[in-house]
Formats: C-alpha cells, structure tokens, sequence
C-alpha cells in the first residue's frame, strides 16, 4: 500500500463536534476528500484518532447537551439503520458482538456496556442505573454523529469507582472498508504511527509491534499516550492501545483508551477481550 505522507488533505474539513476543543488537543476530521491511492492511510489515521477524541472528556461538543436527570427519560429518535450485526446477553453478564458485514466476533465482559449507534441498546442504555453519571452520558452522546456503517460498536467501563479524573474508559470499534494494513513488516503499521502526533497535540508513541499469537492471525499494536484538560481544567494523561486486525474486507482498529494511571485495572480486560476475538477467514 502507498504510505506517502499526505496528512494534510485528510484534515481539510472540521467537524462542528470537534469545533471546540480544550487547549492541548487540536480538532481532527472525521470527513476527508475522496480518497486516493497515496491519501487512503492518512485519512483512515484522522478517522480513527477522531472517534477515540469524541469519546474523551478532552473534546467538548461545541453545544452542551442537557442531560437527563434521574427522573427524566431519554427518548433519542431512532435512526433506522441494518448494522449487519448483533449483540447478544449472555447468562454470565457477558456480551456477545457479531459483526456478520466485516467478519468478525468478539466478548465483552460483564461490567463493561457495549452498544451499536442507532440500536435498541443504545437507546436502551439511558435507561440504566450505571448511566446516570454526566460522564457516562457525555460518551453516549459524543457518538450520535458517527457514521454507523464505519463506527461498528462502542464499549464503556461503567463498574463503580472506575472513572477517574472525569476519564470513561472506553473502546470504539472502527472498520475501514477500503484500507488493508501489511503485517508482513512494520511499515504500514509504522506509517500509521508516524501520522498520529500530527493530529493531536502532546501524543507521543511509546511503540509499535506486529504480534503473531499461536496459530492465529498476526495484528497489530500501537501504543501512545497524550496529555490535556478535562472538562474541570484539570491536567490529565491518557493511555491509548490501537490493535488493527485485517478482515474479509479492510483493516478493523480497535483504540482503548484509559485514564493512564488506571491502567493496571484496565488494560487486563482489554487483553482478556483481545482474546476472545475470532476473524472469519476469506
């Protein structure tokens, strides 16, 4: 794949949900030009980057939302729309997501609430007793603009006691139809890489790996993490893990983002998820 720097044509266009950002964080677009050959990557670099800002306490829609109170009932108008997918309870709390349209299944566990855009969990979501925290609901709300066809599924540790400095760990599932990242050397994961500290101010990449399980499909992995304010002026740190997994059709991202002093309660479930991930192969 063409990997020629081209970063700049993918952050033309703004988006009035990143519109205005908290100093230390600069606004990504989530819409790019038609892509081209040597543009594709970058594009799917500023895609990614800003789904996992939209689901941060450090992005702050340009219009404050009114959130509910714990007697008001949320009725978001559905938007009909066929995911291709389904999420499925299972008896041990867990959740089932099969993403039959790119191909692949994943577990998450009890304690963690994942949703599809447009959904019935996600309208269902409002309703539950975890969801009353304002920071819970801002990360419902921050994914109201995404495109559902793209933005497969969002996940948020709503356990008790584990939002830290205004911080919902979170993970958002991005499928990129037209894009296939070569695990067969670091260059296109590392391309990716490079890219990342031009779109948010303060990030800075710790590493970069392919990883290849027993008898599995080789992924890959980026590491980063970058500073800024909450949305009470406080100094935070993020820590984000972005693993990329090839599918039938294009390259799945999966970013993890956590407070970055959490990560020793967090970052094992994320792996325990990463486990449970099967690919359908071609």
């Amino acid at each position: 794949m063409n990997t020629r720097p081209a970063l700049l044509a993918a952050l033309i266009l703004l988006t009035t949900a990143l519109a205005c950002v908290l100093p230390g964080i600069q606004s990504v677009s989530r819409f790019a030009p038609t892509p081209t050959a040597d543009t594709r990557l970058d594009i799917m670099v500023a895609r990614t980057v800003s789904a996992a800002l939209d689901l941060t306490a450090l992005a702050v829609p340009t219009v404050t939302p009114t959130l509910p109170t714990a007697t008001q009932t949320v009725t978001p108008t559905p938007q009909p729309f066929s995911s291709g997918s389904s999420l499925t309870k299972q008896d041990n709390g867990s959740s089932l997501f099969v993403d039959e349209n790119a191909g692949y299944e994943i577990t998450v566990p009890a304690g963690w609430l994942a949703v599809r855009l447009n959904e019935n969990e996600y309208y269902d979501a409002w309703t539950l007793p975890e969801t009353a925290d304002s920071h819970i609901q801002t990360s419902l709300l921050s994914i109201k603009e995404q495109d559902p066809a793209t933005f497969r599924l969002l996940v948020l540790d709503i356990q008790e006691g584990h939002i830290k400095n205004e911080i919902v760990t979170n993970l958002n599932f991005i499928w990129d139809q037209q894009t296939v990242i070569s695990f067969d050397t670091e260059d296109d994961l590392q391309a990716f890489a490079d890219g990342l500290p031009s779109t948010m101010d303060g990030l800075t990449v710790s590493s970069v790996e392919i990883v290849i399980p027993p008898g599995g499909l080789p992924y890959g992995v980026i590491k980063s993490e970058v500073g800024g304010f909450n949305v009470s002026s406080a100094q935070v740190s993020l820590y984000k893990k972005m693993v990329f997994f090839n599918l039938k059709t294009g390259t799945l991202v999966i970013t993890f983002s956590t407070e970055n002093g959490f990560t020793e309660t967090t970052l094992p479930a994320f792996d325990g998820m990463l486990g449970t991930i099967a690919v359908q192969s071609d």
